[in-house]
C-alpha cells in the first residue's frame, strides 16, 4: 500500500553565490598541504555526520539507489548530481520538492509506515522513466509475479516454476520478470532490449539463450540493467549488458545471488555489483569499460562470496570492495588495462568499516595503467597499482602473478575518510611480482601492526628489504607497524592531481566492446539454477602463478625515486613530496644531534642530570629534543633555540605550500 507521509521537516538546499572565484588549479595547490595535515590528525577526526539517513543521487537520468528503507522518524536526502535539473514528486501528490537544478539539494522526513513511490516529472511519471521508492519501516516492496519482497531471509521453493519466455509468452523482459514465480526461470532470445528491469520476485533465474547475442542496452539513458532488489536467490546468466547510466547488474540487500557467463561493459558506474547481500558468486563473467569498478562487492561481512575465473579490463579499478570481507575470496581470475586491479578498501561512507579477510589468490594482473580508461577523482590515485590493500586488516593475498604495474605490483596503504584507517595484520605470501615502475612490494606508513611478507619472488621493496624487516615468522619489525612513508604521500600527491579532474582518461561510453565471450553449455535445455544460499559460494581451488599463461605486450621499466619520490612527476609533486615525507626526518636527526652535543659539551653539569636528557632526547619520540631545549637549561641562546624548533617548521611549511601554490 502507497502512503501519505506525514510532513515534518522540508529543507532544499540551495549553493551559496561566491563574491571571490579560485581557479580550480590553486584549490588543488591549497589543497596539497591540507592532505599532509589531514594524514597526520587523521586518526583524531571525528567521522562525519550529515542531517539525514539514506541519501539518493539523481543523475541524469535516474536515482540511484532507486529504492532506499528507513525507519520511521529518518529522513532522506536528495542530491542532485547531474548537469540537468530534476524534481522529487511523490506520484500520489503528497510531497514534491519542485524543480532542482544541479549542487541543490532536498530533504524530507517520514513518519509513517509505508512505501512510497515517486518521480521526476521532467524525466519520468508514475511508474515509468526516472522513478524511485522510499520503504519505511518493515514493508514489502510489491511484486507481481512473487507477492513482495521485505527485509529478511525468504523461503527456498521446493521444486521449479514453469519457465516464461521472451519475446515468445512476453514482449519485454520486464513483463516476463514479473509474471515469473519463484523457482521459475525467464529465458530470453537472442535481441537487443532497451529496457532497465527490476527484480523484486525471488529465486528466479534469467537467462539468455545466447550470451554474446542477448543484449539489454540501455542506451546511455536507462538506470541499471537489472537491477535485483531484496528478493533472495536471483540468477542472472548468460546475456549482455551494456551502456547503462548506473550499473550493468545490481542485487541489492539480498540472501544469496549469482551472476554466470555474465557480460557487462560500458556503464556509467559499475559492471556487476553486489551491496549489502551474502551467499553469493560472480564466476565465468567480464566486466569492462567502467569508471568505478568492473566488478563489486561492498557493505558485507561476513560475505561467503566468490569471484572466480572472470575477467576484468578497461575498468577504473578491475575490483573494489568497500568494508567488505569474511569467507569472500577473489581467486582464479584476470586483472588487466585497467587503473588499478584488485583493490578492497575501508571508508566510512559505508557500514562495518574497516574492511577486512578477503582472500586474494591464484590471479593474474597485469598491466593496470590504463591512460583511457574512464575514471572518477577518487578512482585515479590508484593508478597503476596492481593489488592494493587499502585500510584494509587480515586480508591474505597469496600465489597471485603481478606483473607490469607503473607503481607497486602489491601495497598496503592507509586510506583516509572521515577517519584515517591504516593497514594490520596482512599476509602478502608466495607470490610471483615483478617489473613494477616504483616497487614489487610496498607497505606504506602507518600501519597498525602485523602486516607481513613471505616468500615473494621480488625484486624490489620499500620499505627496502621488506621481507626481512616485515617477514611474517619469527622476531620482525611486523609487531611495530610503522612502514614507509613514500608510498603514502605517492597516493596523496596523485589525490591532490585529481582534484581538478585534469588527468589522462577516456569515456565510459567508448570503451572497446569485448569480443565475443564463452557461453555456458545448454542454456535451452537446463534446469532453472537460482542462487540458493544453501550452495554458495561454491568450492574452488586456488592455481599456482606457475600454471599462469603470460600475456605479451609492453614491459614496465623501473622508475628512478629520490628517497621514493618518482622523478618522472610534476615538479610541484617531487618538490612536495620530499618536503612532506624527507625533510621532517633530517629535522627531526638534526634536533636529536644537536641536543646530543649540547650534553656531551657541558663538562661542567653533572653526568646523570645529562644521561637523564640524553635518554629524554633519544627515548621520547619527536618531543624529546623539544623537551630538552625548552628545559633542558641548555646553554644554546634561546633565540637560536626557536630558530631551531620553530624556524625550521616554518621553512619546512612554506617550501612546501610554495611548491602547492606555484606548481602543477
Amino acid at each position: 500500500m502507497i502512503r501519505r507521509p506525514k510532513m515534518r521537516r522540508l529543507t532544499v538546499r540551495r549553493p551559496m553565490m561566491r563574491r571571490l572565484t579560485v581557479r580550480r588549479p590553486m584549490m588543488r595547490r591549497l589543497a596539497a598541504v591540507a592532505f599532509m595535515v589531514l594524514m597526520a590528525l587523521g586518526p583524531a577526526l571525528p567521522a562525519l555526520a550529515g542531517g539525514y539517513d539514506a541519501q539518493v543521487s539523481a543523475i541524469d537520468n535516474a536515482f540511484d539507489p532507486s529504492i532506499v528503507r528507513i525507519e520511521p522518524g529518518q529522513s532522506v536526502e536528495w542530491e542532485m548530481d547531474g548537469r540537468s535539473a530534476h524534481t522529487v514528486t511523490a506520484d500520489d501528490g503528497s510531497f514534491d520538492s519542485e524543480k532542482l537544478e544541479p549542487g541543490e539539494t532536498y530533504v524530507r522526513t517520514f513518519d509513517e509506515t509505508g512505501v512510497y513511490a515517486y518521480h521526476c516529472t521532467f524525466h519520468g511519471g508514475p511508474g515509468v522513466g526516472m522513478i524511485g521508492i522510499v520503504a519505511v519501516g518493515d514493508v514489502g516492496i510489491p511484486s507481481t509475479g512473487g507477492g513482495g519482497v521485505s527485509p529478511g531471509r525468504e523461503p527456498v521453493p521446493s521444486g521449479f516454476a514453469p519457465t516464461v519466455r521472451v519475446p515468445a509468452d512476453y514482449h519485454t523482459v520486464q513483463e516476463a520478470v514479473d509474471h515469473a514465480m519463484p523457482g521459475g526461470m525467464v529465458l530470453i532470445a537472442p535481441g537487443v532490449y532497451h529496457e532497465a528491469v527490476v527484480v523484486t520476485t525471488p529465486f528466479l533465474t534469467i537467462r539468455g539463450e545466447d550470451r554474446n547475442r542477448t543484449i539489454l542496452d540501455g542506451k546511455d539513458t536507462l538506470a541499471n540493467g537489472i537491477h535485483v532488489i531484496e528478493a533472495d536467490g536471483v540468477t542472472v546468466e548468460n546475456l549482455t549488458t551494456r551502456h547503462f547510466v548506473l550499473n550493468g547488474v545490481q542485487w541489492s540487500s539480498v540472501f544469496g545471488y549469482r551472476a554466470s557467463y555474465v557480460t557487462a561493459y560500458n556503464s556509467g558506474d559499475y559492471g556487476i555489483y553486489a551491496f549489502d547481500s551474502v551467499y553469493g558468486q560472480f564466476d565465468h563473467s567480464y566486466a569492462g569499460g567502467s569508471p568505478d569498478s568492473g566488478f563489486y562487492i561492498g557493505q558485507c561481512d561476513p560475505c561467503h562470496a566468490l569471484i572466480t575465473d572472470s575477467l576484468a579490463e578497461n575498468n577504473a579499478l578491475g575490483y573494489s570492495g568497500t568494508n567488505a570481507g569474511g569467507d569472500l575470496a577473489i581467486v582464479n581470475s584476470e586483472w588487466r588495462n585497467n587503473i588499478s586491479g584488485i583493490v578492497p578498501n575501508t571508508l566510512d561512507s559505508e557500514a562495518n568499516p574497516p574492511q577486512r579477510d578477503v582472500l586474494i589468490a591464484g590471479n593474474y594482473v597485469h598491466d593496470n595503467n590504463s591512460t583511457t580508461a574512464d575514471t572518477k577523482d577518487l578512482e585515479y590515485p590508484t593508478f597503476g597499482v596492481g593489488i592494493l590493500i587499502a585500510g584494509g586488516i587480515q586480508n591474505t593475498v597469496t600465489n597471485n602473478l603481478v606483473e607490469d604495474q607503473a607503481t607497486y605490483g602489491i601495497a598496503l596503504l592507509p586510506n583516509l575518510d572521515a577517519n584515517l584507517w591504516p593497514t594490520g595484520d596482512n599476509r602478502v605470501v608466495d607470490n610471483v611480482v615483478r617489473r613494477s615502475g616504483y616497487a614489487d612490494l610496498a607497505l606504506g606508513a602507518p600501519s597498525t601492526g602485523g602486516d607481513c611478507f613471505e616468500r615473494n619472488d621480488a625484486s624490489t621493496s620499500v620499505p627496502p628489504r621488506i621481507q626481512t624487516l616485515y617477514g611474517c615468522e619469527g622476531p620482525s619489525l611486523r609487531w611495530f607497524g610503522g612502514g614507509d612513508p613514500a608510498p603514502t604521500v605517492n597516493l596523496g600527491i596523485k589525490f591532490l592531481d585529481a582534484l581538478d579532474g585534469e588527468f589522462p582518461r577516456g569515456d565510459w561510453r567508448t570503451q572497446p566492446e569485448p569480443p565475443p565471450q564463452e557461453g555456458m553449455e545448454s542454456p535451452l535445455t537446463a534446469p532453472p539454477f537460482p542462487a540458493d544460499p544453501a550452495s554458495l559460494p561454491q568450492s574452488y581451488r586456488i592455481r599456482a602463478p606457475a600454471d599462469i599463461s603470460v600475456a605479451s605486450g609492453p614491459r614496465v621499466s623501473k622508475e628512478v625515486l629520490v628517497f621514493g619520490i618518482p622523478l618522472a612527476t610534476s615538479w610541484w609533486g617531487l618538490i612536495l613530496g620530499l618536503y612532506a615525507y624527507v625533510l621532517p626526518g633530517f629535522l627531526y636527526a638534526a634536533w636529536v644531534t644537536i641536543a646530543l652535543w649540547d650534553l656531551i659539551r657541558q663538562e661542567s653539569a653533572p653526568i646523570p642530570f645529562r644521561t637523564r636528557w640524553m635518554a629524554v632526547v633519544i627515548l621520547v619520540p619527536l618531543l624529546g629534543p623539544i623537551l630538552y631545549y625548552a628545559f633542558g637549561r641548555s646553554p644554546i641562546p634561546k633565540q637560536l633555540r626557536l630558530m631551531l624548533v620553530v624556524g625550521g617548521t616554518l621553512v619546512y611549511t612554506l617550501i612546501a605550500v610554495l611548491a602547492a601554490l606555484l606548481g602543477g
